[in-house]
């Protein structure tokens, strides 16, 4: 591990900020400056993490640190880079889930080494006492010796780090995405539809939530593929066809979203054994014909992407 590497800064004081250097400092990292375009939110950092300074310019930080973490939006990732002011032998790292160690070139053409950190594990709330790492899998990617010393702060961190290549980062995020943001995009839906039947949203999630835990524990114990369940896996026709009939007349927008997961989940059916070809294929005919009647109500500028999903189906 570097030696010189002792003293760590941020750049952006937000959710996943605040987790790292929570995470770092309890893991014996000295935490010693941060910065963000909201003088608050610096300072609600720093009061956390003990010997933290709150600054007031991302260049003053780098002045104070060897290992800068750019925890920022992907979009400003490359100019805040060629914005500051770099010297070799220290680091930049970014924490993008998408982004390669491109965008760190102008740091890297200035003497850093650069790196990358993203850790498989959601922020939603302000509340840091919320936040976990422990057995969190990280994705880390650096420069020689930057590479060794991000799997030592994983390892110090409680986590476990993978390694993905530059052209699979796009679908490394994606992966990350439909695992969590689409997750609770599902669940709203699902509560949308018990709102339509009259009942609260609190009597929505409380119903639904001991659902989705059993569905997860069942993921982890037999994995997603066997873990399904449900009317398409059973092959039972009358019921989604009942379900469809609904959705069309009183949650349409839900549709769509029906019909593509359906559509999926016939294939793993199948390829599970639990349908057979001809089930198969009248399940996708029901599925199909109701996701092109939705394709028929949206705009135009939508029915290219629906007809995009029928094709692939």
């Amino acid at each position: 591990m570097p030696s010189q590497f002792t003293t760590v800064g941020f750049v952006g004081a937000g959710r996943m900020a605040t987790a790292l250097a929570l995470g770092l400092t309890k893991a014996g990292y000295q935490v010693g400056s941060v910065s963000s375009r909201s003088a608050a939110s610096a300072q609600a950092l720093a009061q956390k993490v003990p010997g933290c300074q709150a600054i007031t310019h991302p260049a003053d930080v780098l002045k104070r640190c060897d290992v800068a973490f750019l925890t920022i939006p992907d979009d400003a990732m490359a100019s805040m880079a060629g914005a500051l002011p770099w010297r070799a032998g220290q680091a930049a790292v970014h924490c993008s889930g998408a982004l390669s160690l491109d965008v760190l070139s102008a740091a890297r053409d200035r003497g850093a080494l650069v790196g990358a950190l993203h850790s498989l594990q959601t922020f939603a709330t302000q509340d840091a006492s919320t936040y976990r790492l422990v057995g969190v899998t990280f994705a880390i990617e650096g420069d020689g010796d930057m590479g060794r010393w991000l799997e030592e702060a994983v390892r110090r961190l409680g986590g476990y780090s993978v390694s993905i290549a530059a052209q699979d980062r796009p679908l490394y995020h994606a992966a990350a995405v439909m695992s969590c943001g689409y997750v609770a995009t599902l669940l709203e839906s699902a509560c949308a539809l018990w709102e339509a039947m009259g009942f609260s949203r609190e009597e929505a999630v409380k119903a639904l939530l001991p659902l989705t835990r059993g569905t997860l524990d069942n993921v982890e114990s037999q994995g997603a593929r066997n873990a399904a369940t449900g009317p398409i896996v059973r092959g039972d026709m009358g019921t989604v066809r009942g379900h469809l009939a609904a959705l069309a007349a009183r949650a349409p927008a839900v549709v769509p979203l029906y019909c593509q997961a359906g559509l999926d989940m016939v294939a793993l059916a199948q390829e599970r054994g639990s349908i057979g070809t001809e089930q198969a294929r009248g399940m996708r005919q029901l599925l199909r014909s109701y996701l092109a009647q939705a394709t028929n109500d949206l705009s135009g500028s939508e029915r290219p992407q629906v007809a995009a999903a029928l094709d692939r189906h």
